[in-house]
């Protein structure tokens, strides 16, 4: 036990411990009523002198309490001005701030409980890039970074009563965030262990618009967790286009938005948050113009949904989305911007670096749309840089996209179905001009750079693939109003399906088409595509599609105006694209066009029409091109062919771009003007071959096994000729077997028909397909009526026809571009009426060529032979035929005795038109006799011609030969005189002197000549050898102008008697007065003889 003094001792330290205590506690009791008085003006005067100084604003606090065993503080009635101390910057009725014991131990703020009350924040903006907080945000980033993370944790946070006013000057306008209501679980860089009583939560009004986040959070389990809802409803966005981050090149005359969208946070101990985010948005009414006021876009409602998408990891769920009315106008500019990128921020400096994609510093996003939908939208499309501008307008639209998979990191795209059942588009291409036209005023968007950075080269490209693809329920129509009259093609229903569609993949994927094309028309396609390369296998079925809607693609190549045509056709294309970019492939099976019909664009008459024209078995190779057919079959057609009243062939005028020229009449035979000159053929409008070099290009192999005409018919009008003349080609048939561009292939040709009712028949061989034109073809027509041609001979002859029928067989051979042809025409009875009056009929004596022409059982048969070289560029079959027939007419009347020389003495033929004497005789020689005879028999063969014979003399030659023959005459008569006195029988004319008898006869004669002649010395005639007794008896023969015309009367009187002999009726033959030629006779001309001319 303790002593008494010891006991004492402890009372003692007891009693000076407790007044020590004692003492204590009333010094801090004195300190802590010092700090509760004294600490919060001082607080109040040292943070308006810190916030004035830093933030260079007056700042004023109307009341500070501190609670320092509560860790409290509250702040009350704070104010801080602008700069100039006019207006309020920002102020709140009462601040307070309450920290949590677990501060001491953690060493660092632990806020349990923040709650602002009315705070105000006013923004001013005073031009386009400075605010009233410039200086604030510029203090901000000048501030050093901190060595550290800060450590803190703040809990509770509550703000009430809020109110931002943000007032832009440039604009004159003013806007508010009113009813501001905050609510902030935590805030924290660090575990504490705080009571969380506050849910997240976020209201207000945006300029009158209600806004509200509501949330739940638990931040003490073993994962926190927070979750927030935001509630908008009808949020006009239009306020907030003039403050986004960079100059927007648009306007937004409306859009509003809703949202019921919940955002979820949790973390779970020592793991990555999870953010959370779910809900429906809705945007309504949204419209985009161009700043001129063009427009863009216009978005009646988009409605979306959104599944529980994890934010941060980068996975988003889209159960749905729908727009509803959506209107786009697309438009690609000349510059190749198109107007869509003004939507977005300018295009960053050439030359910066490009920040690095989140996608590479992030999780990769990994999109789920289950649905996309478009209801009753309109897309509008225009390309302004293309050479042929284009425009699409796609209206009432209704899409859906299902099943969309997106993956950055795989780079895929996957989607289940694209759908639609309706849409009404619209294509039309448009002139140059018309485009040049709509220019839009907007200014250019500026041009991304075309230098795609080195991280962009080196991704590869998004691998897509779309499960099925299907349309129906299109229709579509395309205009083309590049041509004088716009083409519209109508394609309507549309039925599009494809599975397995791979952009870029090297595979096919199977195609189904099925569309009616302008009304009647119906396409089938069925088969494989491929894209990388190109490719196609597909089964083509087209039915009657018709042709005239496509009538102004041909208006530039002819005056023909098709009114009416349809095309089908079955079978198989199948092409593939090369290396190079050529097209390779073909089409295999039956094309047909049928009910074809095409007018005269200018007269509006029917030119050509058939019913059928079959291809079929066709064979068809794009590159190199190639064309096989198996049988061509042209069935019941119809051709017509016309002279208009100027004289203009119809044929002429098909063919646009050609010069105009004087209308000239029709072509017909050139015959010899009355000066027996043959007249130039007419100019031809076409010629019959091309150059060498252009027949002798090589063509592409070619090759119709049979071509099948049938029920042709062919009608021939001359609207020229008055009255009109009228022919036609009727029942045209036949075959054509073997066609080839082979040049050593021969096509067999039998084609027959009638003219005007003549039986006509073509048949032979051709090549018009290889590279020089081979032809071996006869024709033939047998008795076709002349008296249908009376117009004709009216005019042009002068004479109408009476009766007559014509008949002609040609054969023509062209081989190695050289030509080779026989024309001959036959006329049986032809027979003039009485002459006409006609100012453009031939001054020759047509009669008498007929009488020429004619044989005595009155057929006309002329052989026309033609030949030459289609190389020359004068050269025409048909000039050809024409000039030598016009000739061989002149050559009847100019050139009788010619012409019926070549029909009867055949080539070589002697001259017939005189008969030539030798000087002083009136015999007819020998040699002449051959010319007499092919003049007797054509005479014969011709027994309407009548025969004028003239004697001429001719004193040049006739005078010495008269004188010879006198010599000849008293030689011979001194022998006849000595046969008489043997008692001889004497002819005359039958008389002949030998050699051997000459001299002494001729002796006798110059004896009893009465002329001076020489003497010999004696006084006696002197003897003379035989030349010289001749040159004395010529030079003293005595001849007149009487003896000359009895010689030139002689000689016509033995060439009419040499005709009778050889059958010529006298009665046809008339002799002329003898003629003597004068001293004017042409140097050379032999005028001893008899002449000739026929009437």
């Amino acid at each position: 036990m303790a002593t008494s003094s010891e006991r004492r001792t402890a009372a003692l330290f007891q009693s000076r411990l407790a007044r020590i205590l004692l003492i204590s506690a009333g010094v801090i009791a004195l300190l802590l009523a010092a700090l509760y008085l004294a600490l919060p003006p001082l607080v109040k005067w040292q943070a308006e002198k810190l916030l004035a100084e830093k933030l260079h604003r007056p700042a004023s606090i109307g009341n500070v309490e501190i609670r320092p065993f509560a860790l409290a503080l509250t702040v009350r009635d704070f104010r801080l001005m602008e700069p100039d101390g006019k207006a309020v910057f920002a102020s709140f009725d009462t601040l307070a701030v309450d920290l949590a014991a677990e501060s001491v131990l953690k060493l660092a703020p632990v806020v349990q409980e923040v709650r602002l009350e009315k705070p105000l924040v006013s923004l001013v903006r005073r031009d386009a890039h400075r605010y009233n907080i410039d200086d604030l945000i510029e203090m901000a980033l000048a501030a050093p970074p901190s060595d550290k993370p800060a450590r803190f944790s703040v809990n509770n946070i509550r703000i009430d009563g809020g109110r931002i006013d943000f007032h832009d000057q440039p604009k004159q306008a003013r806007h508010s965030v009113t009813e501001l209501a905050l609510g902030i679980p935590f805030v924290s860089s660090l575990p504490a262990q705080v009571n969380i009583f506050v849910e997240p939560l976020l209201r207000a009004r945006v300029d009158g618009t209600p806004l509200e986040l509501k949330g739940r959070a638990r931040p003490f389990a073993d994962t926190k967790e927070a979750l927030l809802e935001l509630d908008l409803d009808g949020l006009d966005l239009t306020r907030f286009v003039d403050y986004l981050p960079f100059q927007a090149r648009f306007k937004m005359p409306g859009g509003r938005l809703d949202t019921r969208l919940v955002a979820s946070f949790s973390q779970a101990k020592d793991q990555a948050p999870l953010l959370k985010l779910s809900g429906k948005a809705s945007l309504k009414s949204l419209r985009l113009t161009e700043r001129d006021g063009a427009p863009l876009l216009k978005l009646p409602e988009l409605a979306l949904t959104l599944g529980e998408s994890d934010i941060l990891g980068g996975r988003i769920s889209l159960p749905e989305i729908v727009l509803t009315g959506l209107e786009a106008d697309v438009i690609r500019e000349r510059d190749g911007g198109v107007n869509l990128q003004r939507l977005l921020p300018p295009a960053e400096v050439h030359g910066k670096p490009e920040k690095a994609s989140s996608a590479k510093s992030g999780a990769p996003l990994r999109l789920a749309l289950g649905k996309l939908e478009l209801r009753d939208a309109a897309l509008r499309y225009a390309d302004r840089q293309a050479a042929q501008p284009i425009k699409l307008d796609a209206g009432k639209l209704n899409l859906a996209l299902r099943e969309l998979a997106l993956d950055t990191g795989k780079r895929s795209i996957g989607i289940g179905e694209i759908a639609s059942a309706r849409a009404d588009v619209l294509v039309q291409q448009l002139k140059a001009s018309d485009a040049r036209g709509a220019a839009s005023s907007a200014p250019s968007p500026a041009q991304p750079g075309k230098a795609p950075s080195a991280s962009a080269d080196a991704q590869s490209p998004y691998a897509v693939h779309i499960g099925r693809i299907a349309i129906d329920g299109w229709s579509a129509r395309v205009e083309d109003q590049r041509q004088a009259q716009p083409v519209t093609t109508t394609i309507a229903p549309l039925r599009v399906a494809m599975k397995d569609f791979t952009p870029g993949a090297t595979g096919v994927f199977p195609v189904e088409l099925d569309a009616g094309v302008n009304k009647a028309g119906r396409l089938k396609l069925t088969g494989d595509v491929g894209l990388s390369p190109l490719r196609a296998d597909l089964a083509t079925d087209l039915k009657g599609l018709d042709l005239l809607p496509l009538q102004p693609f041909f208006g530039n190549l002819g005056n023909i105006k098709l009114a009416r045509a349809t095309l089908s056709g079955k079978g198989r294309l199948q092409f593939a694209s090369s290396a190079d970019g050529a097209i390779k492939g073909g089409f295999r099976g039956d094309v047909g066009v049928d009910n074809f019909s095409a007018v005269d664009a200018a007269g509006g008459s029917e030119f050509l029409r058939w019913q059928s024209l079959a291809l079929g078995g066709m064979d068809m190779q794009f590159q190199p091109f190639g064309l096989a057919l198996d049988n061509v079959a042209l069935r019941d057609f119809f051709a017509r062919v016309a002279i208009d009243a100027s004289g203009r062939l119809n044929l002429q005028n098909l063919l646009r771009g050609r010069p105009e020229t004087t209308p000239a009449e029709p072509a017909r035979p050139p015959v010899a003007d009355a000066g027996g000159k043959p007249a130039a053929p007419a100019p031809q409008a076409v010629r019959t071959a091309a150059s060498g070099k252009e027949a002798q290009s090589k063509l592409p192999p070619i090759r119709v096994r049979r071509m099948t005409l049938e029920g042709g018919r062919v009608r021939f009008t001359d609207n020229f000729i008055k009255p009109s003349y009228s022919a036609s080609l009727m029942k045209l048939g036949g075959s054509i077997t073997g066609l080839s561009s082979d040049p050593a292939s021969r096509a067999s040709v039998e084609l027959a028909g009638e003219v005007n009712g003549a039986p006509l028949s073509v048949a032979g061989r051709v090549n018009p397909l290889a590279g020089n034109l081979f032809l071996d073809l006869q024709a033939k027509v047998r008795g076709m009526e002349l008296a249908a041609l009376s117009p004709y001979a009216d005019r042009y002859i002068g004479y109408g026809i009476e009766k007559g029928k014509l008949s002609f067989e040609v054969a023509y051979r062209i081989e190695q571009r050289q030509l080779s042809a026989s024309n001959r025409l036959i006329l049986n009875q032809l027979t003039l009426n009485e002459k006409a009056a006609s100012s453009a009929a031939t001054r020759l004596p047509v009669k008498l060529a007929i009488a020429l022409l004619q044989d005595r059982d009155g057929v006309i048969d002329i052989n026309v032979p033609v030949d030459g070289t289609l190389d020359d560029p004068q050269f025409s079959v048909g000039g050809i035929v024409l000039k030598v027939i016009g000739n061989a007419i002149a050559r009847a009347v100019t050139q009788p005795f010619a012409m019926l020389g070549s029909l009867f003495g055949g080539k070589g033929a002697p001259e017939m038109s005189a008969l030539t004497f030798e000087p002083g005789r009136s015999a007819v020689p020998a040699a002449g006799e051959s010319s007499m005879e092919t003049l007797a028999k054509a005479l014969n063969d011709r027994p309407k011609l009548q025969l004028e014979i003239t004697g001429w003399a001719d004193p040049e030659a006739d005078v010495p030969g008269l004188k010879r023959a006198s010599i000849e005459r008293k030689v011979r008569a001194l022998k006849v005189k000595d046969m008489q006195a043997r008692g001889q029988a004497v002819d005359f004319a039958a008389v002949t002197v030998s050699p051997a008898e000459y001299p002494e006869l001729l002796a006798r004669a110059y004896k009893e000549e009465k002329f001076e002649k020489p003497r010999n010395l004696i006084g006696l005639a002197k003897g003379l050898p035989v030349p010289q007794m001749e040159q004395l008896m010529l030079e003293h023969a005595a001849v007149d102008e009487d003896d000359l015309e009895t010689l030139a009367n002689r000689r016509a009187q033995a060439a009419r008697d040499w005709l009778i002999r050889h059958g010529v009726a006298g009665d046809r033959i008339f002799l002329v007065a003898p003629r003597t030629a004068g001293s004017d006779k042409a140097a050379g001309a032999a005028l001893a003889k008899a002449e000739f001319s026929l009437r």
